[in-house]
């Protein structure tokens, strides 16, 4: 049930810019109901604020919450800032009415002196969490005291709470947070008092955050809570916060993405042009990594990596997996250049033994001795040309039939094992560029439904 209706909580907070400036003084006024007068309400003489008002059963306390905005959300700190208006009502049964004074107005009120709660019981009223309960202030405090006919108290105030928050950022920046404000007493449990309250929220006059705002009512679980074989009522609103994700979705997402991406390109370079290759992937490499000390610094603390940094930390391995498969490309290549090597030293020593072998049998044949001879070297060969005799030996014959026919298989060979390495290296660029966009798809086929539904159920 809610004592205090839209239109009466607009004439309360009238009055209250008149308590701005009343200037009345003194304590609250105590008499007997003989000797009341024309003072349309008194406290009894044996009043007590340190005692709770007698009732029948338990205490109502009925607390409306106008939340005009939300100021800040700090996730460094873990904390939320109000700036609301608190309005508490309670019967205060004791309160000696004399029906019949002027005093009281069409609604049946009347404005007290914000004096006369230091004489008077209020409720010992907790916030739970609240790290600052800041009342206004400008001429006295923004606070004002109603009494109703019907001995009902209404106190409101002006203030600017600060609450913490246990957020959790594992999902940064596709997480939402959710805080509560939870008003109740500290020591009544509910067979002294219990708690009844309404909220409402400005969200048109509400400034930018960089959470999308919701106001809620509570569960039913958290109207309660059980301490010490006590049971202790609350009430109050739920808060939740729902990250604004398109900034960081730009900013970080979308270019980091494009830079895999990007890496895909260096598969259609060739392998042999090793300057424009591992210079983009390299550059790729460098700028990710500097996002993610970027992302890192700006990001709230997590018990882990958070989403984004999760997020850039894997397309990062992403375009180092495609170097590292641009370094495979490299060590073929390399492997075939030093067999190439090898080989052409091991020709080199043929050769020289060949023309020693040579030499000798001309020695032993001196009458089939070339008139004049000359190396002639063409395609990585050299070969001796006889000018003027172009008699040799038989053996001498059959020994360089024997060396031209090793030559040209050596070559043909060689041929074949440089087109294997080449076609290797185009077989390895080919499956790699199918198999890192599937690799990226299937990440994100898991990273955005994990971090969006999967682990908020957990």
């Amino acid at each position: 049930m809610s004592f205090f209706s839209a239109s009466s909580y607009r004439t309360g907070m009238f009055l209250l810019v008149f308590l701005l400036f009343d200037t009345s003084t003194g304590d609250i006024p105590v008499c007997t109901p003989s000797s009341m007068g024309d003072n349309p309400f008194c406290f009894p003489t044996d009043y007590n604020k340190d005692l709770i008002p007698p009732v029948e059963n338990s205490l109502q306390v009925h607390v409306e919450t106008y939340i005009f905005e939300v100021s800040k959300i700090d996730d460094i700190s873990l904390t939320i800032t109000f700036e609301l208006y608190m309005d508490l009502m309670w019967e205060e049964s004791r309160i000696i009415i004399n029906e019949s004074s002027p005093a009281w107005g069409p609604s049946g009120t009347l404005m007290g002196s914000t004096n006369f709660v230091s004489s008077m019981w209020l409720p010992d009223i907790q916030i739970y969490m609240c790290k600052q309960f800041k009342k206004r202030q400008i001429v006295t405090d923004v606070a004002g005291l109603i009494i109703y006919k019907n001995r009902k108290v209404l106190y409101t105030v002006s203030t600017e709470v600060i609450l913490a928050c246990p957020m959790k950022f594992s999902a940064y920046p596709l997480d939402h947070q959710t805080c509560k404000f939870l008003v109740g007493s500290y020591i009544h449990d509910d067979t002294q008092m219990y708690f009844t309250g309404t909220y409402d929220h400005d969200i048109e006059n509400q400034r930018a955050q960089q959470y999308v705002i919701n106001c809620r009512e509570l569960n039913y679980n958290d109207t309660y809570i059980y301490h010490a074989n006590r049971t202790f009522s609350q009430t109050g609103f739920q808060v939740d916060l729902i990250r604004r994700r398109t900034p960081v979705l730009l900013q970080v997402y979308l270019t980091t993405g494009l830079f895999v991406v990007v890496s895909w390109i260096s598969f259609i370079v060739p392998p042999e042009v090793v300057p424009g290759r591992m210079a983009l992937l390299v550059t790729l490499f460098l700028v990710l990594v500097n996002i993610f000390n970027s992302v890192t610094a700006n990001a709230p603390k997590a018990e882990g990596l958070t989403a984004v940094e999760m997020w850039v930390v894997l397309c990062i391995i992403h375009v180092f997996a495609v170097l590292a498969e641009y370094a495979v490309i490299l060590k073929l290549i390399q492997n075939v250049k030093r067999k190439e090597s090898q080989e052409r030293r091991r020709e080199e020593k043929l050769k020289r033994q060949a023309e020693k072998e040579n030499a000798s049998l001309l020695n032993l044949h001196p009458n089939h001795a070339p008139d004049h001879q000359c190396l002639v070297e063409g395609d990585g060969e050299t070969s001796l040309l006889n000018n003027g005799n172009k008699d040799k030996p038989p053996s001498l014959q059959v020994r360089e039939a024997k060396a031209q026919g090793w030559r040209v298989l050596r070559q043909m060979q060689k041929d074949m094992k440089n087109e294997r390495s080449k076609q290797t290296q185009e077989h390895v660029d080919r499956i790699a560029m199918y198999l890192f966009p599937l690799i990226f798809i299937i990440f994100n086929l898991c990273y955005w439904p994990y971090y969006l539904f999967f682990i908020e159920w957990l």
